[in-house]
């Protein structure tokens, strides 16, 4: 039995580990933080199942790491460097934050504007890309859990410049989320009145998700610079992205990308490579860790469209953080997520 705490667990993705967990038979929850909510009972009325009977918010400095084995942050950017030498030195955190996904200081700057005070420590985070990162994840000391965007992109991505079976000069992604994806900084009421009989797009060019999805794209492509370009869509629905991926692949068909993808994820019970030319759609993963790719090849020969979709709050997050968990513990994977 572990012992875990989760920050910011009072927010959309804190709410899915809160499930999770209360049904993982290997985990007891030893504190729960919210500092806007402190003192609150968790309202036991949106959790799955109920194996502790009384849990509370609590502010940060009112928890005991003293008996903690893991702590899951899902604080917001920018919170985790500063506090993360606090606890005590056997603590693994999984972190659903920015703030150890980049390597490169400039990065932060660049992306994020923020100063990181502890990047030394961004050695001991394994990138947590679970289908693709396994043997790293299993024996790390922390993990950077990916991003929702990040994910969805770079699940079938990565493969594909592995093999060298597309250009890198001109990947073109065009993502759609619910509006979930924007968390708790606005209040409900107001993204209802956002995205009701409304598309946004945002981040054009520009979305912060493009610092880790070309880090981790030029790391597979044997170090030359990967640059993609990425925007983001907000749309009238609560959860699920769907990221359309616009490749021009290298002396390979339409059928031999869908095989390469195919023959990879065979065996990954999170991941459907559907028949060529069959498009996801976000019904078909919304409450699930599943993500789901298309290959589609159209009337152009040197252009083949990758409909990717899945569950932005959890294989987008919480789904995959606790895939982590389960990993770095010798558990089944598919623990408390199916």
């Amino acid at each position: 039995m572990k012992n875990i705490v989760i920050l910011g667990a009072s927010g959309f993705v804190g709410n899915e580990l809160i499930n999770m967990c209360v049904s993982h038979p290997e985990i007891n929850i030893n504190g729960l933080s919210a500092n806007m909510s402190a003192g609150e009972k968790i309202n036991f009325d949106h959790i799955k199942k109920q194996s502790q009977t009384e849990l509370y918010y609590q502010k940060i400095d009112e928890i005991d790491f003293s008996n903690v084995d893991f702590v899951f942050n899902c604080l917001p950017n920018e919170q985790l460097h500063k506090i993360i030498k606090e606890f005590p030195s056997n603590i693994k955190v999984i972190d659903l934050s920015i703030d150890f996904r980049l390597n490169s200081e400039q990065d932060y700057l660049d992306w994020y504007n923020f100063e990181h005070n502890n990047l030394e420590l961004v050695e001991d985070f394994r990138y947590g890309l679970t289908e693709l990162n396994r043997s790293q994840i299993k024996n790390s000391k922390h993990v950077a859990n990916p991003g929702c965007y990040a994910t969805s992109v770079l699940i079938p991505l990565t493969i594909l410049v592995q093999e060298q079976a597309i250009s890198t000069d001109n990947i073109i992604i065009d993502a759609k989320s619910g509006y979930s994806g924007a968390g708790k900084t606005k209040d409900k009421e107001q993204l209802l009145k956002e995205v009701y009989e409304n598309i946004k797009t945002y981040g054009v060019g520009d979305h912060r998700h493009i610092a880790e999805i070309n880090q981790e794209l030029t790391i597979h492509n044997k170090n030359e610079k990967v640059e993609v370009f990425f925007s983001a869509n907000l749309i009238p629905v609560e959860r699920g992205i769907l990221s359309n991926i616009y490749i021009n692949p290298i002396n390979s068909s339409a059928e031999e990308i869908h095989t390469i993808l195919s023959d990879r994820f065979k065996d990954e019970v999170f991941i459907e490579i559907l028949p060529l030319n069959e498009i996801p759609t976000t019904k078909d993963v919304v409450g699930t860790n599943k993500l789901i790719i298309g290959v589609k090849k159209g009337y152009k020969n040197d252009i083949i469209c990758i409909v990717s979709v899945l569950d932005n709050l959890v294989k987008g997050a919480a789904g995959q953080a606790m895939q982590n968990f389960n990993l770095m513990n010798m558990i089944d994977e598919e623990t408390a997520l199916i």
